[in-house]
């Protein structure tokens, strides 16, 4: 070892080549340490599970947490983690494909499995003594207390369930309705979707926000196995549970839950973990948390493919339009001569519009027209009538202004005897009353001859009447006619038009009146006036007792028949017309032994109902 040193201090470089013998012997040294150590395990391959958490994920964790670790005790080399999801969050687990293997219900591996490329490897075993691995399906529950017996009686009632796609709770029992010929869309008056955690149904019925809860298979017993809810005050409605069936349903069963493999998985993997399953005993803590007696092949989904079906729902049924388009292209030439067809009612049908609507337009015009015509024809009756009328009006003009004339004479003799102001005023009142009533009789006349607009308003017909007597009253004098008037019940107003009822009025009172001069084998003549206040309408009976009717009343009632010389023929038309206009009636009868009745009927109508009909 000197010899060695003395050998390498002598040279020049000994400093570089001594630090080079350093370094091989620590690396010799590092070598030989890294080799005296034991080989470490290689890392287990992570896997993820996705499992549907109904009832939430603390209760999901403690369903299938004990399966997941008999997975990582039978397969070491395989480190499974569970993750709890809903339905949505199970759906996108498989679109993404995010995880190895899901655990889920019949109905949503059906649809999921017709939509992705899913393997089916395992079935859970039901515990039940009959060893039946149908166990899903829907209960209904209601209150102890409540009034509902039979499924018929649950129609109309307030239902609470997790999903509308939800597979052991709606999705089943709406098949069981349909298969009873009911509607599920309509068997119920509202059903609320609470979503997960599906406990929250039955404290959402126990506190009386709800009729009935449409919850899974067990979920009642299991909740009263927890301490969750007191079993008692609950009671299930229609159930049909087998033999040996631990629980209460009210639908027919389905498979139990299944376990698959998403693409993500590769065979090897799958076979293991299918062998790991299959070998899980009845009575191991997995089997016994996931309440089953572990796991097997994988069993028929067939009877989950037909309720699928029946409700319209499987993910391969194509939409109708879809099959409405595959026909079309499978018979074109049908589908062109429909297009045709169609194209052609449509042009037919646009063009009896139009010629509906240009007809329309002409009738209207014409009605617009006869109108203005009959509202003529009034006017020129009622100029006719104010014609008829010149000897009464004359008279009736005469009689104030000879008062006026007489009146102011006497003032003017007061004055030049030199009365005073105070004596004159009482000749002034009567002065002022005559020429009121001169007005009164000027503002009858122009309200008569006025062509008229209808301006209905609530009128007073005992004060139209008195009226449109005393307009008529020295022609009726003259005639040496009696006038009675008679009100029956209680006076109401009617909403009416008073130049139209007071042309009908006056055309009767003159008809009356000849009717009485031209039968002169009574010795008075009358014309009696009642007015009946009935509950419904108001009636208006005109007698007389002259000749009666000599033409049928039909006739009588047309335009241009009169039974006079001169006359126009308009009169009762006219007459008839108003009183429809006023949704009324008006009817010639003839009285025995000789005479006639004009009964003209009005209904009390309100303002607005009465504008409205106009």
């Amino acid at each position: 070892m000197n010899r060695f040193i003395t050998q390498l201090t002598q040279t020049r470089w000994w400093p570089l080549r001594l630090l080079f013998i350093i370094f091989g012997i620590s690396h010799f040294s590092l070598a030989h340490a890294e080799s005296s150590q034991p080989q470490s395990q290689p890392i287990a391959q992570p896997i993820q599970v996705a499992v549907l958490a109904t009832r939430g994920n603390p209760q999901a964790i403690q369903r299938w947490q004990p399966t997941i670790d008999w997975l990582n005790q039978q397969l070491p080399q395989y480190q499974f983690s569970l993750r709890p999801r809903n339905l949505d969050q199970m759906e996108e687990v498989i679109t993404t494909n995010s995880a190895e293997f899901v655990i889920t219900n019949p109905g949503q591996s059906v649809k999921l499995g017709w939509q992705y490329p899913l393997s089916w490897i395992a079935t859970l075993k039901s515990p039940w003594p009959n060893g039946t691995n149908q166990a899903l399906g829907s209960t209904l529950v209601v209150r102890n207390d409540s009034p509902f017996i039979d499924l018929e009686d649950l129609q109309n009632s307030h239902a609470v369930a997790v999903s509308p796609d939800a597979f052991g709770g709606f999705l089943t029992l709406s098949q069981y309705l349909k298969s009873k010929q009911q509607d599920p869309s309509l068997f119920f008056k509202k059903i609320d979707y609470l979503g997960f955690p599906i406990d929250a149904m039955l404290y959402h019925l126990r506190d009386h926000q709800s009729d009935v809860a449409i919850t899974p298979v067990c979920l009642l017993e299991n909740m009263d196995k927890e301490g969750l809810i007191d079993k008692s005050q609950f009671r299930v409605v229609n159930n049909s549970a087998p033999q040996d069936f631990p629980c209460a349903v009210s639908t027919p069963l389905y498979p139990n839950w299944s376990f698959a493999k998403t693409s993500k998985a590769n065979e090897e993997m799958a076979t293991a973990v299918t062998q790991a399953l299959l070998n899980l005993p009845k009575d191991n803590p997995a089997a016994v948390a996931a309440k089953s007696h572990g796991w097997s092949s994988p069993i028929s989904s067939l009877s989950v493919v037909k309720m699928y079906r029946d409700l319209n729902i499987h993910p391969q049924q194509t939409p109708w339009w879809q099959q409405a388009l595959m026909w079309l292209k499978q018979h074109q030439q049908w589908a062109w001569g429909a297009a045709i067809l169609f194209i052609a009612l449509n042009i037919y049908h646009f063009w009896l519009e139009f010629r509906f609507n240009r007809n329309q337009k002409l009738l209207n015009q014409a009605q617009l027209e006869l109108k203005q015509k009959s509202q003529m024809l009034e006017h020129a009756q009622r100029v006719a009538i104010v014609g008829g009328l010149g000897t009464n009006l004359a008279h009736e003009i005469n009689q104030p202004l000879s008062a006026i004339r007489n009146y102011s004479q006497g003032a003017k003799l007061r004055i030049e005897k030199g009365a005073d102001a105070t004596s004159l005023t009482p000749i002034m009142d009567k002065i002022e009353q005559q020429v009121v009533r001169v007005d009164a009789i000027v503002q009858r006349l122009r309200t008569l001859i006025t062509k008229r607009t209808v301006a209905k308003q609530n009128l007073n017909i005992n004060a139209l009447i008195d009226d449109t007597l005393a307009l008529l009253s020295h022609d009726l004098t003259d005639k040496n006619i009696q006038i009675k008037v008679v009100t029956n019940g209680n006076p109401r107003e009617i909403y009416a038009d008073a130049v139209g009822l007071q042309q009908v009025l006056v055309n009767i009172i003159n008809n009356a009146a000849d009717s009485c001069l031209s039968y002169p084998q009574e010795l008075t003549n009358r014309i009696e006036v009642v007015i009946d206040y009935a509950e419904q309408q108001l009636d208006i009976y005109l007698r007389d007792n002259g000749a009666g009717l000599v033409q049928p009343i039909s006739e009588l009632q047309s335009a241009f028949v009169s039974t006079k010389e001169k006359g126009l023929g308009l009169g009762l038309s006219i007459c008839h017309d108003i009183i429809e206009h006023h949704h009324g009636h008006f009817t010639l009868s003839p009285i025995e032994p000789h005479g006639c009745e004009a009964h003209i009927q009005l209904p009390y109508l309100q303002p607005s109902s009465h504008q409205q009909n106009s």
